[in-house]
């Protein structure tokens, strides 16, 4: 055995140096309504926290939205690398990329409102 390599210490691989490739994203006009729809949502949810409290609908104006465009683009990265046809498969995909967010802020806000009950309770 010559080598100073075994099947466990393999020899370094070249890699490139240089970036890969950009490639665009490609959306659909349903895609886009969808994105459209979803930025409606939160301009509702923002218009009705404003009323309460106009700091609130800043904040969910700003979170909502950065949300919302995290969703789009992590739904658009996954159909390119996976197309499908129909549309409402494509709508499905975008929601799907929603649930985490869902599941984290909706625990985030559970979690507040029951210790604002417990300290009102409380007191």
């Amino acid at each position: 055995m010559t080598s100073q390599h075994d099947i466990y210490d393999p020899p370094p691989s070249g890699t490139s140096w240089l970036p890969p490739r950009s490639e665009p994203l490609l959306f659909t006009r349903g895609d886009l309504a969808c994105l459209l729809v979803l930025g409606l949502v939160v301009l509702v949810g923002a218009g009705v926290a404003f009323a309460f409290e106009a700091l609130l609908g800043a904040l969910v104006l700003v979170g909502g939205a950065l949300v919302v465009l995290e969703s789009w683009y992590t739904a658009l990265g996954f159909l390119s690398r996976r197309p499908t046809e129909h549309a409402w498969q494509r709508v499905v995909i975008i929601l799907a990329a929603l649930v985490p967010w869902l599941f984290g802020l909706g625990l985030s806000a559970a979690l507040m409102i029951g210790l604002f009950l417990l300290t009102d309770l409380g007191a």
